[in-house]
């Protein structure tokens, strides 16, 4: 290492620039070329001034532009004010000096006090002691208070035990201060042992009256100068107020008369008296100055028009920022935030301002944001602050915290400051951190056992001492030193020489408070090993280092561990492919480097297709050797360049860049379709496995990885709808189709709080007497807006997001509802049939909540009967049987809606407790015309008949269909030939009969 320059520098100078700006108004237009003097002899008519001064300027009493001595007013002034400057300087500045030099003999008497009472334990242990070397340490530490020219202290028994002397200072003043401080300024203070509570001696200093006497001097000089500036600044006061009040005054209601959207309106003017003086030159100069003013605002107008295109582009660029921001106002409250700090801590646009930001960091770091907030806000300097980093919790809007990294600068608007605050979410990075400590701490044992080196470096020498350790570290044993024919920059990796030795020359210059460093340096066989340096300068009095010592430690396995940390935290456990995290930073450098180059990125995101399937009979075991082997595939399907990756579960993306046309995505997608049709050997068996893809291109679709990611998605999710094993392109209809799916399932969601549903009931009729004999509860939607939506539409998205579980029991309640309400009415109901899903059947205690609903409405079993679909109960069958039978044999009736349009199989209807099939309404349609279509719905009918279970046949329209089931004996029929499904009100008075009882009463 080699002694670092001086860290002496020229001071910097300061380089003042005055600009001044002076138009001339030539027919209201600035004339860049008139001179300043010119200014006031434009529009001086009488209109403008009321003065009538001719246009040359010149004064009214014919001279060449220059008053009269006597009648200028700033000779009154100056008289006056000499006269009273003179008498009241006198007697003020007398006063001030008097009393300043009391206060300096008091402030001395005070500081000698105190350091004599600093240095009073000290002095009594050498006087204790009789100890004369450290009584002349005392005395010199004393002598550092410059004013003392004369020390001793003397012990118990009056002998002198040290003393020091210095020569008094001399100056051309000593005998103003001898006279002004005739006593000599000396000290005393007894020396005791307080442990022991005994007198040793007597401590004395005199004090330079000189010295004392200088500083006094100087404030007396500030003193007398200040004064007399302020008796002169009170009598200007004065006489100007005495002067020239009225004629101001009449210049101020003129002024304030100027309409400031339209300054040239209304000019100012003086009395006749005053045209020739200040005040006539004073109006004319505003008014040139008001037309100045006029045209200036015309500028400041298209000037802010320019200013508010450019903050808007601004916000946009701010709202695109991947890092929340945050100004602050001088109150610490929320001035403005962008899209990125409302997603971050939960606040709707807007829904932040105002608000104290105190609310968004947790409370245990609150103290120190506030005071770095502060201190930025009150920072002096240029229009910019340095900024201030910081790692604290941040608090969103549900109160949950969150690890946030947190940068405060300020910025400057005139007179105002503003703190711009820089936030990110670093929660993942604190848990990589976290996982990078545990795994040091398991590695604790083995770092404890290294030795670190040990280096000095002697500036005054230029030589350097390293330990024989380090040197052994980098293998030359025995003393030898690499560094006797080299420097230490020789021996440093090229791609670390620079950063090393920049961070050893600022530390050394003071730039930066502490030194540490990581770097490579070559070992005697040539390898790299890893080194932590941290050292400290020894400097001197004027900052300058005279030398430098530290450690250097071997830190190659912990950098080799961070490395494999970073891969850890980037990839997938399981597949060894990127994670989320590494995919989309892959994708944000895409992105960037085809807006470089002007090449197309695609994005494709895949979902396997009935990978639930493989896991839930073959065990997640096999589900996870499959996914390994599935990865590997598909890398050997794309590009060398192409990122392959996991995004969680079943679902993978790849990454394509550089891609000249949108065509080779197509082909990508294709050779992964086609290398998933070979199988794969899991575990002795042969697995099949297809995959649905969505592709989204960067700039064709998108230019952001969250909008290029939801698009791919999007299509992915297009591609599953269409039968999966397949790929498709992200289209607008898509997005569109996606938001009116949102906003379906949004208005879904309230539709049970607005009381939207109602229920509409269907009669089945018996095929021998054709009277109703039971009915089904068909629920319908209202909607304001899109009017009545079919169950079509609604029904299978409840099933998806889960909303059918509230919806199924608000049906089933309305129904027992309208049931009891028959019941009350005096009428003879008809049993009731429900749909249930199988999410309601899977849902846990099921049989339970509708006995319980039973005896809340007072309905008895009999008159409920549930119809569950065939497709729906065959996929969870196991446990929907128990449940089914729990319900048979409360009493409850059984009812497979949608018969033959599923498995279709006996050996389910023999084991599950079924009271009713129905006939789908397909079959019904196609049996007039289809020979094949009637000869399955006949075969339903006698296979129902046979079990001894009751068929309906449902959507019959047409007196051909009807004859056809009285022909096969169809016990039950239900369609729009009998009636279609009608409110409660109505169905009641149509079907319902009452009951003997009512009958017999009426």
């Amino acid at each position: 290492m080699t002694p670092p320059p001086s860290s002496e520098a020229p001071s910097s100078s300061r380089i003042l620039a005055r600009f001044g700006t002076a138009h001339a108004v030539t027919n209201g237009a600035p004339h860049d070329g008139a001179r300043p003097q010119d200014t006031a002899s434009q529009h001086t008519d009488p209109q403008h001034t009321g003065t009538g001064t001719a246009p040359d300027g010149k004064g009214g009493d014919g001279g060449k532009g220059r008053l009269p001595l006597r009648k200028r007013l700033s000779y009154k002034q100056a008289r006056n004010t000499a006269l009273l400057t003179l008498a009241l300087g006198v007697i003020l500045n007398t006063a001030q000096i008097t009393y300043d030099l009391f206060n300096v003999e008091q402030q001395t008497d005070q500081l000698v006090q105190q350091v004599l009472s600093t240095a009073r334990q000290p002095a009594a242990e050498a006087a204790y002691a009789f100890d004369q070397a450290l009584a002349e340490r005392v005395l010199t530490g004393l002598f550092e208070y410059r004013p003392l020219y004369h020390a001793v202290i003397y012990e118990d028994f009056g002998n002198q035990l040290a003393a020091k002397d210095r020569p008094e200072a001399e100056g051309g003043l000593k005998w103003l201060a001898e006279i002004l401080l005739p006593q000599e300024k000396t000290f005393s203070i007894q020396l005791v042992i307080e442990r022991h509570n005994q007198n040793v001696g007597v401590l004395k200093v005199s004090v330079d009256r000189y010295l004392i006497a200088l500083d006094f001097f100087r404030r007396s000089a500030i003193v007398l100068g200040v004064g007399l500036v302020w008796t002169v600044a009170l009598i200007l006061v004065v006489v100007f107020y005495i002067s020239l009040s009225k004629p101001f005054l009449r210049l101020t209601h003129g002024i304030a008369a100027v309409d400031a959207r339209r300054p040239a309106d209304v000019l100012l003017t003086v009395p006749p008296q005053h045209a020739d003086d200040e005040l006539g030159l004073l109006a004319r100069t505003t008014n040139d100055l008001l037309l100045e003013f006029d045209r200036a605002l015309v500028e400041c107008e298209r000037v802010e028009a320019r200013l508010r295109e450019r903050e808007t582009h601004l916000s946009g660029i701010m709202d695109n920022v991947a890092d929340g921001i945050i100004t602050l106002d001088e109150d610490l409250r929320v001035a403005t935030m962008n899209r990125a700090a409302h997603l971050l801590f939960g606040y709707e646009p807007g829904q932040a301002a105002g608000q104290p930001f105190v609310g968004f960091i947790a409370d245990e770091d609150w103290p120190r944001v506030s005071t770095e907030l502060m201190a930025c806000l009150r920072r002096q300097g240029g229009s910019h602050g340095g900024e201030q980093r910081a790692e604290v919790q941040g608090r969103r809007q549900d109160g949950t915290t969150f690890a946030m990294a947190f940068g405060v600068s300020q910025m400057r608007l005139g007179d105002r400051r503003t703190a711009i605050c820089v936030v990110q979410d670093i929660t993942q990075r604190k848990r990589s951190e976290r996982a990078l400590r545990e795994s040091e701490e398991r590695l604790k044992q083995a770092v404890s056992a290294t030795r670190s080196g040990v280096f000095d470096a002697d500036f005054a020498t230029g030589l350097t001492w390293w330990s024989p350790e380090f040197l052994e570290m980098l293998g030359y044993p025995g003393g030898a030193s690499p560094w006797h024919d080299k420097p230490l920059e020789a021996l440093l990796h090229p791609d670390d020489a620079p950063a090393t030795m920049s961070t050893i020359e600022r530390y050394l210059s003071g730039d930066s408070g502490d030194y540490l460093s990581v770097f490579r340096l070559r070992k005697s066989d040539g390898s790299w090993l890893w080194i932590e340096a941290r050292g400290l300068a020894i400097r001197d009095e004027r900052g300058r280092p005279v030398r430098f010592t530290g450690t250097m430690t071997d830190v190659t396995d912990r950098k080799r561990f961070e490395e494999q940390l970073l891969y850890v935290s980037t990839h997938d456990p399981l597949t060894g492919l990127a994670n989320r995290t590494l995919l989309q930073d892959r994708l944000q450098h895409a992105i960037a480097h085809g807006a470089r180059k002007g090449t197309s990125v695609a994005v494709l995101v895949m979902d396997l297709d009935r990978f639930k399937l493989v896991n839930d009979s073959l065990g997640s075991q096999v589900g996870d050797k499959l996914l390994r082997a599935l990865g590997q595939r598909l890398v050997s399907c794309v590009r060398a360049a192409d990122t392959v990756g996991r995004m969680g579960a079943d679902e993978f993306m790849v990454i394509a860049e550089d891609l000249p046309e949108p065509q080779v995505a197509a082909r990508i997608a294709e050779a992964i379709l086609v290398g998933l049709t070979r199988p794969f050997a899991i575990d002795g068996q042969q697995l099949f496995i297809t995959t649905s893809i969505g592709i989204s291109l960067f700039p064709g679709d998108a230019t952001d990885t969250d909008a290029l990611l939801r698009d791919a998605a999007t299509a992915m999710d297009n591609a599953k709808a269409a039968g999966g094993n397949s790929y498709q392109f992200f289209t607008p209809r898509m997005n569109e189709e996606a938001v009116a799916r949102l906003s379906m399932e949004h208005a879904l969601r309230e539709a049970l709080d607005l009381n939207q549903f109602s229920l509409h009931y269907q009669p089945k009729i018996d095929l021998e007497t054709l009277n109703p004999v039971g009915t089904e509860a068909l629920i319908r939607w209202n909607h304001p807006e899109m009017g009545s939506v079919s169950p079509a539409r609604f029904i299978p998205m409840a099933e998806e997001n889960g909303l059918i579980v509230p919806i199924g029991e608000w049906v089933m309640r309305t129904a027992l509802a309208q049931i009891r309400t028959w019941q009350e009415q005096g009428l003879q109901p008809l049993p009731v049939a429900v749909n249930v899903s199988v999410r309601q059947l899977s849902s846990g205690q099921f049989a339970e909540r509708v006995r319980q609903l039973l005896q809340e409405y007072g309905v008895g079993p009999e008159f409920l009967e549930l119809e569950i679909t065939e497709t729906a109960m065959m996929s969870n069958l196991a446990y929907i049987a128990d449940t089914l039978a729990e319900l048979r044999s409360q009493g409850i009736s059984i009812a497979i809606d949608d018969f033959g349009t599923g498995y279709s199989s006996l050996s389910y209807l023999r084991r599950l407790p079924i009271t009713t099939l129905k006939i789908d309404r397909s079959f019904v349609s196609e049996a007039t015309s289809n020979t094949d279509t009637a000869a399955i719905a006949a075969t339903i009918i006698a296979m129902g008949r046979q079990l001894g279970l009751t068929v309906v046949a449902e959507g019959i329209e047409t007196e051909e269909q009807l004859d056809f089931l009285r022909r096969h004996q169809c016990d039950q029929l239900q369609g729009f030939f009998f009636s279609k499904p009608r409110p409660a009100d109505d169905f009641c008075k149509t079907f319902l009969k009452p009951t003997k009882m009512q009958a017999v009463a009426s």
